[in-house]
């Protein structure tokens, strides 16, 4: 993100900067411009939760009502409101800030508007409050009733919103199960105000519906079967044409849900799937270079205890780590490495300056070794520093392998020198 140089006040004589030009200095990519609201605020996350759920309702509703001539006072207070709310809900959109492909905050109402009438929300937005009722005749309520269908377009805003979540397996499990749902609903629906030759002859059938519920369940039966191709009686071209785009609707439906459940139980155990294949393919290499059973086997068990310590089959436990900022790496060292340098004396703020910490923090990473690895040798030249973490154990031996001393964590005596 570019930074942006804007005029601020002059510091005072002093030179000490005020805690007002701190926060404002923070502020700068952060400021939105006159007559615009804010889309990251929680006034505006209340705000959508409230338009979410009347869109839910008007998914349950609106269909009904135009399928079953329900009507309700209920129903007539919610078609009230509901054109109110979204015709408020369709201005704050249109004066609401919004970040570019960049993630710079753009700001002004002429910008935030320009944007929403070009993104392609804004007609099906306009559509679901216009009030067409009042430029329709009164006998023409077939077509208003057609009309309300426009509303259902707001759904868009919902997926959005899901879509922005967490792409967690289950979110889009559940997302995907809600769409199924709500297309099984608006298919029953829709056969109950399409059929018209199957509903004179409902009285021919074993089951007759006494009441709206039950005829919306015997609707709702016959489309699920229906999209699991076992069609009812068809009597007009119409309901022929409706079963045949039911059977494909449902054959698309069938292979999305599989095909999700299948990735669903896949990420369950994906990690676990990659550590199996990784032994797998250990055992199959060292059997191939002709390695012995006993190394071989201690091979394994190197993958075996790196999954356990870390749940990562790769041989940097840091590589993620390493990927963010110099100051995120400080930070998430610091609070991994915090209480075992809490029991280092020569590394408290007392004896080192905190740049000396901070860079030694800095040059810190993780490595397991397996029991009876061999560290360093009398001899040897050492060039790096090493400190026990959380579990395990150093043995300093001498040439004939008698244990002289064990260091765990938070022991840092000199040991005794092996002669």
């Amino acid at each position: 993100m570019r930074a942006k140089i804007i005029p601020t006040e002059k510091p005072s004589r002093s030179g000490s900067v005020s805690p007002e030009d701190v926060m404002r200095a923070r502020k700068i990519d952060g400021e939105v411009g006159p007559y615009t609201l804010r889309h990251d605020t929680s006034y505006r996350t209340a705000w959508d939760l409230l338009v979410m759920v009347l869109i839910l309702l008007d998914v349950v509703f609106t269909p009904i009502s135009m399928g079953f001539n329900y009507n309700s006072r209920f129903l007539s207070s919610y078609n009230i409101l509901e054109p109110v709310v979204f015709m408020i809900d369709f201005f704050i959109r249109m004066f609401s800030s919004y970040s570019d492909e960049h993630g710079n905050l753009i700001s002004g109402p002429k910008r935030t508007a320009t944007h929403y009438l070009m993104s392609g929300w804004a007609i099906p937005d306009f559509l679901s409050w216009f009030p067409f009722e009042l430029f329709v005749k009164s006998g023409h309520g077939g077509v208003l009733g057609f009309m309300k269908i426009f509303r259902l377009a707001k759904v868009s805003h919902l997926a959005r919103k899901l879509n922005s979540a967490k792409k967690a397996g289950i979110v889009r499990f559940t997302l995907l199960l809600g769409i199924v749902l709500a297309i099984s609903h608006l298919l029953a629906c829709y056969w109950s105000w399409v059929a018209v030759g199957w509903r004179a002859h409902l009285e021919d059938n074993s089951f007759v519906p006494r009441s709206m519920f039950e005829e919306y369940t015997l609707c709702w039966a016959l489309v699920i079967g229906c999209v699991n191709a076992s069609p009812p009686v068809m009597y007009t071209t119409v309901e022929q044409i409706s079963v045949a785009c039911f059977m494909l609707i449902g054959n698309i439906l069938q292979a999305s849900v599989f095909g999700s459940v299948a990735a669903l139980i896949a990420s369950f155990d994906e990690n676990e799937a990659a550590y199996s294949k990784k032994i797998i393919t250990t055992s199959e290499r060292c059997r191939f270079l002709g390695i012995p059973e006993k190394l071989a086997k201690r091979v394994r068990g190197y993958y075996e205890n790196l999954w356990r310590e870390t749940k990562s089959i790769s041989g940097d436990a840091d590589a993620f780590i390493n990927e963010l900022s110099p100051a995120l790496i400080c930070e998430v060292k610091f609070e991994l490495y915090r209480d075992m340098m809490k029991r280092i004396p020569f590394l408290s703020s007392k004896t080192l300056s905190p740049a000396v910490i901070e860079m030694l923090i800095l040059h810190l990473r993780t490595v397991i070794y397996m029991q009876d690895d061999v560290l360093i040798r009398k001899g040897e030249f050492g060039d790096w520093m090493g400190f026990i973490g959380s579990r395990g154990s150093v043995g300093i031996l001498d040439p004939n392998s008698d244990e002289i001393q064990i260091l765990y964590g938070g022991i840092y005596e000199q040991a005794p020198e092996s002669q």
